[in-house]
């Protein structure tokens, strides 16, 4: 059986929005912020699950994947 295999940079596959320069101080903002990284980074691995993308490794802020082909 034949693998391919793709490598994301986590700064490429989660996008930060830094176009704010102001500091947020309020905790509710930061963990709102987080929830929604997590819900944007769930969502692209669902996306490239049902590519047949496979997770099989994080490591040095990248991402491995492998899929059958």
């Amino acid at each position: 059986m034949k693998f391919e295999y793709k490598v994301l940079n986590i700064s490429d596959f989660i996008q930060l929005d830094e176009s704010s320069h102001e500091l947020r101080i309020e905790e509710g903002a930061q963990q709102n912020q987080v929830k929604e990284h997590s819900d944007i980074t769930q969502t692209k691995l669902n996306e490239l699950g049902q590519d047949g993308w496979e997770l099989i490794s994080i490591t040095n802020q990248r991402l491995f994947f492998k899929k059958a082909g």
